[in-house]
């Protein structure tokens, strides 16, 4: 069974090693940071790290915004799956379950997507989440902005 708890500082080593398995992703969220350094990077946010477990062993990482200042919105920032828990439904049931928390107080959930990067746009399609516009950062890289109805 998948369930959620809070992000702890013991933690970061998990992190570091969904980086590591995750090279596009680390080079796309964290760059040239480690995993204390990029959580700290979100901290302004005020967000919610959560540690997904399955039977009390870690298998994925989630970061969302109840309130984004963007456009006062929930968003999805961050899901990163182990690659033992890949093609298993994981990222999904994340989802949906981040979803279910924000279902009573919101009426849709917000994501933003590097446009090179397809693979995460039809991983989000799947968990049904649609195109909504692009938008270029302030560094001219343009994203996909992706809404979910809740």
């Amino acid at each position: 069974m998948l369930t959620g708890r809070d992000f702890e500082e013991e933690d970061l080593g998990f992190l570091e090693q969904l980086a590591a398995a995750h090279p596009v992703w680390k080079n796309e969220e964290f760059g040239t940071k480690n995993a204390a350094e990029f959580m700290l990077a979100y901290s302004m946010y005020n967000g919610t790290w959560l540690v997904w477990e399955i039977d009390g062993a870690p298998a994925a990482v989630s970061f969302h915004l109840e309130w984004a200042p963007s456009n006062g919105k929930p968003w999805l920032g961050t899901v990163a799956v182990a690659p033992e828990a890949k093609e298993k439904g994981i990222g999904r049931a994340v989802i949906e379950k981040i979803a279910g928390r924000l279902r009573g107080e919101h009426k849709a959930m917000f994501s933003a997507v590097p446009l090179d990067r397809q693979e995460w746009v039809l991983f989000l399609s799947q968990c049904g989440f649609e195109q909504l516009k692009l938008e270029k950062d302030d560094r001219e890289k343009t994203y996909m902005i992706m809404v979910k109805p809740l």
